[in-house]
C-alpha cells in the first residue's frame, strides 16, 4: 500500500493492512511557518508529530509571558508532546511551535488510540518515546531551578555549537533569553562578562565560542 506520509513513522513495519489503511487515510503532511503556534494548552489533543524539515519547540509559558525551552524537535524527530490525551496519566502543559518552517507528518489521536489499543509495538513506541521527551523535559527545569543564568547560557552556546558543527552562532539576544527563561536584560549582562572573561565574542547578530574548554568547565 502505497503511503508517504503514514509510512514515515517508525512502527509502520508493525502494522497489519487494516492498521495501515487507517494510518494512511488519516495521516497528514502539514506545512508551519517558522513563529507559527503548532500546539497549545487546552488545544484539542493534536497527535503524534514527525518532523520531515526544520524544527519544532516545546516551552513553558509563565504568567507573566516569560518563556523557557523545555524541548526542540528536528527533522526525522518525532514528538508526543501533542499527543497526551491518548497516553494515561500523562499529560503535558507545554505550548509548541514552528521554531523555523517546518514540514510535519501529523498522526491524530483519532488514528493514534486505536492504534495504541490494537498494536502493543505502537503503545510501547510511543510511552517508550513519551518517556525519552519527559526526560528532556526534567533535565531542562533541573537547569532552570538549579543552574546558574551564566551556565545556562553556556550549556545552550555549546549545545547549538554542536548543532550547527561551528563556533559560531547566528542568534539573537532575545532568541536565547526566551530559550533558557530569562530576560533578556540579564542575558545581555551576562554575556558582557562572559566576553570580558574571554569565553566568548559577541558581534551584531550572533555569538562566537572562543574558549569552548572554558565554557564545559563553567557548565
Amino acid at each position: 500500500m502505497a503511503c508517504t506520509q503514514a509510512s514515515q513513522f517508525p512502527f509502520w513495519d508493525k502494522l497489519t493492512d487494516a492498521q495501515r489503511a487507517l494510518a494512511c487515510s488519516q495521516a497528514r503532511d502539514v506545512h508551519f511557518a517558522a513563529g507559527e503556534v503548532v500546539h497549545s494548552p487546552g488545544a484539542n489533543c493534536l497527535g503524534l508529530l514527525l518532523v520531515k524539515s526544520g524544527a519544532l519547540r516545546a516551552f513553558f509559558l509563565s504568567s507573566e509571558g516569560r518563556e523557557a525551552t523545555v524541548a526542540r524537535v528536528r527533522a526525522g524527530d518525532v514528538c508526543v508532546l501533542a499527543a497526551g490525551c491518548v497516553m494515561n496519566s500523562l499529560s503535558w502543559d507545554a505550548q509548541i511551535e514552528a521554531e523555523e518552517d517546518s514540514r510535519v507528518v501529523v498522526l491524530p489521536s483519532s488514528a493514534l488510540s486505536p492504534l495504541m489499543r490494537e498494536n502493543p509495538y505502537v503503545e510501547s513506541y510511543v510511552y517508550r518515546t513519551a518517556t525519552e521527551g519527559f526526560s528532556d523535559v526534567m533535565n531542562a527545569v533541573e537547569r532552570l531551578l538549579f543552574s546558574s543564568l551564566e551556565q545556562r547560557v553556556a550549556a545552550f552556546l555549546l549545545d547549538e555549537a554542536a548543532r550547527l558543527e561551528s563556533d559560531e552562532i547566528r542568534i539573537t539576544q532575545e532568541q536565547i533569553a526566551r530559550h533558557i527563561g530569562s530576560a533578556r536584560e540579564a542575558v545581555t549582562r551576562t554575556l558582557k562578562q562572559m566576553a570580558r572573561e574571554g569565553l566568548v565574542e559577541v558581534f551584531r547578530g550572533g555569538i562566537r565560542l572562543a574558549d569552548r574548554r572554558a565554557l564545559y568547565a563553567l557548565c
